[in-house]
Protein backbone atom coordinates (compact mmCIF):
# COMPACT_ATOMS: atom_id res chain seq x y z
CA UNK A 1 0.00 0.00 0.00
CA UNK A 2 1.23 3.37 -1.04
CA UNK A 3 1.35 5.76 2.03
CA UNK A 4 3.02 8.83 0.59
CA UNK A 5 -0.62 10.24 0.35
CA UNK A 6 -1.32 10.18 3.94
CA UNK A 7 2.74 11.50 4.96
CA UNK A 8 2.05 14.33 2.76
CA UNK A 9 -1.45 14.82 4.05
CA UNK A 10 0.29 14.77 7.96
CA UNK A 11 2.77 17.03 6.67
CA UNK A 12 0.05 19.48 5.86
CA UNK A 13 -2.82 18.82 8.93
CA UNK A 14 -0.34 16.95 11.62
CA UNK A 15 -2.37 15.71 14.48
CA UNK A 16 -5.84 16.39 13.03
CA UNK A 17 -5.09 14.24 9.73
CA UNK A 18 -4.27 11.28 12.40
CA UNK A 19 -7.76 11.93 13.84
CA UNK A 20 -9.44 12.19 10.84
CA UNK A 21 -7.44 8.88 9.34
CA UNK A 22 -9.04 7.13 12.33
CA UNK A 23 -12.27 8.43 12.12
CA UNK A 24 -13.13 7.74 8.53
CA UNK A 25 -12.06 4.22 8.65
CA UNK A 26 -15.57 3.31 10.13
CA UNK A 27 -17.08 4.64 7.23
CA UNK A 28 -15.04 3.13 4.90
CA UNK A 29 -11.92 4.58 3.93
CA UNK A 30 -9.93 1.83 1.95
CA UNK A 31 -7.33 1.17 4.63
CA UNK A 32 -7.43 -1.15 7.22
CA UNK A 33 -8.13 0.04 11.15
CA UNK A 34 -4.73 -1.39 11.79
CA UNK A 35 -2.64 0.21 9.37
CA UNK A 36 -4.00 3.82 10.26
CA UNK A 37 -3.47 3.07 14.12
CA UNK A 38 -0.01 1.61 13.48
CA UNK A 39 0.73 4.65 10.89
CA UNK A 40 0.35 7.30 13.62
CA UNK A 41 2.96 5.35 15.64
CA UNK A 42 5.12 5.44 12.78
CA UNK A 43 5.34 9.04 12.55
CA UNK A 44 6.41 9.59 15.71
CA UNK A 45 9.32 7.87 15.06
CA UNK A 46 10.27 9.15 11.59
CA UNK A 47 8.89 12.41 12.19
CA UNK A 48 8.78 15.54 14.59
CA UNK A 49 5.14 14.34 16.29
CA UNK A 50 4.90 13.52 20.08
CA UNK A 51 3.82 10.02 20.79
CA UNK A 52 1.33 11.14 23.09
CA UNK A 53 -0.34 13.99 21.12
CA UNK A 54 -0.35 11.44 18.19
CA UNK A 55 -1.74 8.68 20.62
CA UNK A 56 -4.50 10.78 21.42
CA UNK A 57 -5.45 12.15 18.48
CA UNK A 58 -5.71 8.83 16.82
CA UNK A 59 -7.42 7.01 19.88
CA UNK A 60 -9.70 9.81 19.84
CA UNK A 61 -10.88 9.54 15.90
CA UNK A 62 -11.65 6.03 16.94
CA UNK A 63 -13.69 6.09 19.82
CA UNK A 64 -15.32 9.39 18.35
CA UNK A 65 -16.51 7.51 14.75
CA UNK A 66 -17.57 4.42 17.07
CA UNK A 67 -19.65 7.04 18.99
CA UNK A 68 -21.56 8.19 15.73
CA UNK A 69 -21.64 4.61 14.67
CA UNK A 70 -23.79 3.86 17.94
CA UNK A 71 -26.27 7.47 17.32
CA UNK A 72 -26.64 5.88 13.77
CA UNK A 73 -27.45 2.68 14.49
CA UNK A 74 -29.78 3.41 17.47
CA UNK A 75 -31.76 6.02 15.37
CA UNK A 76 -32.16 4.03 12.59
CA UNK A 77 -30.87 0.70 13.16
CA UNK A 78 -34.34 0.01 15.39
CA UNK A 79 -36.65 0.56 12.20
CA UNK A 80 -34.85 -2.01 10.19
CA UNK A 81 -35.11 -4.18 12.97
CA UNK A 82 -39.01 -3.58 13.59
CA UNK A 83 -39.43 -4.51 10.16
CA UNK A 84 -37.52 -7.41 10.68
CA UNK A 85 -39.21 -8.67 13.14
CA UNK A 86 -42.23 -9.26 11.06
CA UNK A 87 -40.07 -11.71 8.85
CA UNK A 88 -38.87 -15.33 9.71
CA UNK A 89 -35.46 -13.75 10.70
CA UNK A 90 -37.89 -13.02 13.95
CA UNK A 91 -36.13 -15.53 16.02
CA UNK A 92 -33.01 -15.14 15.12
CA UNK A 93 -33.11 -11.30 15.83
CA UNK A 94 -34.66 -11.94 19.47
CA UNK A 95 -32.02 -14.39 20.33
CA UNK A 96 -29.38 -11.61 19.42
CA UNK A 97 -30.66 -9.09 21.14
CA UNK A 98 -31.04 -11.45 24.57
CA UNK A 99 -27.13 -12.34 23.72
CA UNK A 100 -26.13 -9.31 23.85
CA UNK A 101 -28.45 -8.01 26.53
CA UNK A 102 -26.47 -10.86 28.92
CA UNK A 103 -23.27 -10.61 27.78
CA UNK A 104 -22.85 -7.74 25.69
CA UNK A 105 -20.22 -5.99 27.54
CA UNK A 106 -17.66 -8.48 26.49
CA UNK A 107 -18.97 -9.00 22.79
CA UNK A 108 -18.60 -5.18 22.54
CA UNK A 109 -14.68 -5.46 23.91
CA UNK A 110 -13.73 -8.23 21.62
CA UNK A 111 -15.31 -6.83 18.58
CA UNK A 112 -12.61 -4.48 18.34
CA UNK A 113 -9.95 -7.24 17.86
CA UNK A 114 -11.65 -8.77 15.13
CA UNK A 115 -11.77 -7.09 11.70
CA UNK A 116 -15.49 -6.67 10.10
CA UNK A 117 -16.86 -7.37 13.29
CA UNK A 118 -15.37 -3.97 15.02
CA UNK A 119 -16.52 -2.05 11.74
CA UNK A 120 -20.50 -3.24 12.17
CA UNK A 121 -20.61 -3.97 16.38
CA UNK A 122 -21.63 -0.42 17.10
CA UNK A 123 -24.57 -0.44 14.39
CA UNK A 124 -26.07 -3.49 15.62
CA UNK A 125 -25.58 -2.41 19.35
CA UNK A 126 -26.71 0.84 18.55
CA UNK A 127 -29.89 -0.78 17.01
CA UNK A 128 -30.39 -3.15 19.96
CA UNK A 129 -30.38 -0.11 21.86
CA UNK A 130 -27.81 -1.17 24.50
CA UNK A 131 -27.71 1.28 27.35
CA UNK A 132 -25.10 4.05 25.95
CA UNK A 133 -22.90 4.14 29.10
CA UNK A 134 -21.92 0.76 29.52
CA UNK A 135 -21.07 0.70 25.41
CA UNK A 136 -18.95 3.66 26.05
CA UNK A 137 -16.97 1.76 29.18
CA UNK A 138 -16.07 -0.66 27.13
CA UNK A 139 -16.03 0.41 23.65
CA UNK A 140 -13.49 2.98 24.63
CA UNK A 141 -11.38 0.68 27.49
CA UNK A 142 -11.48 -1.78 24.62
CA UNK A 143 -10.64 0.76 21.88
CA UNK A 144 -7.84 1.89 24.15
CA UNK A 145 -5.81 -1.30 24.30
CA UNK A 146 -6.11 -1.81 20.69
CA UNK A 147 -5.25 1.17 19.78
CA UNK A 148 -2.49 1.26 22.50
CA UNK A 149 -1.47 -2.35 20.56
CA UNK A 150 -1.49 -1.14 17.22
CA UNK A 151 -0.15 2.40 17.72
CA UNK A 152 3.19 0.20 19.51
CA UNK A 153 3.45 -1.62 16.84
CA UNK A 154 4.04 1.33 14.35
CA UNK A 155 6.68 3.00 17.11
CA UNK A 156 8.48 -0.55 17.37
CA UNK A 157 9.19 -1.32 13.65
CA UNK A 158 8.27 2.19 11.80
CA UNK A 159 10.09 0.23 8.76
CA UNK A 160 8.68 -3.34 9.07
CA UNK A 161 5.04 -2.41 10.45
CA UNK A 162 3.12 -3.24 7.62
CA UNK A 163 4.62 -6.75 6.80
CA UNK A 164 3.82 -7.55 10.25
CA UNK A 165 0.02 -5.98 10.34
CA UNK A 166 -0.58 -8.34 6.84
CA UNK A 167 0.47 -11.47 8.88
CA UNK A 168 -1.74 -10.68 12.14
CA UNK A 169 -4.53 -9.34 9.82
CA UNK A 170 -4.68 -12.38 8.17
CA UNK A 171 -4.57 -14.55 11.35
CA UNK A 172 -7.20 -12.38 13.06
CA UNK A 173 -9.94 -12.74 9.93
CA UNK A 174 -9.35 -16.49 10.49
CA UNK A 175 -10.28 -16.05 14.07
CA UNK A 176 -13.10 -14.09 13.24
CA UNK A 177 -14.51 -16.60 10.50
CA UNK A 178 -14.13 -19.49 12.94
CA UNK A 179 -16.17 -17.58 15.51
CA UNK A 180 -18.73 -16.57 13.44
CA UNK A 181 -18.87 -20.16 11.97
CA UNK A 182 -19.24 -21.43 15.92
CA UNK A 183 -21.76 -19.11 16.81
CA UNK A 184 -23.88 -20.64 13.00
CA UNK A 185 -23.21 -24.05 13.67
CA UNK A 186 -24.35 -24.01 17.98
CA UNK A 187 -27.58 -21.61 16.34
CA UNK A 188 -28.11 -24.60 14.09
CA UNK A 189 -27.56 -27.21 16.39
CA UNK A 190 -29.81 -25.72 19.12
CA UNK A 191 -32.41 -24.80 16.47
CA UNK A 192 -32.06 -28.43 15.78
CA UNK A 193 -33.18 -29.92 19.34
CA UNK A 194 -36.10 -27.34 19.67
CA UNK A 195 -37.60 -28.80 16.73
CA UNK A 196 -37.74 -31.95 18.74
Amino acid sequence: MDISFFIELVKEYGYFSMFVFNWLLLFGLPIPNEVAAAFSGVLTEISYFKPVYAFLSAYLGLVTSNTFAYFIGRSLGHRLLNRLNKTPLNGPISRFSAFLEKNGEWAIAFSFFLPGIRWAMPYVVGANRFPFMRYLMFAYTAGFVWMFIYFNIGRMFPYAYQTILEHLQGFLVLVSVLIVAAALLRYLYSAKFTKK
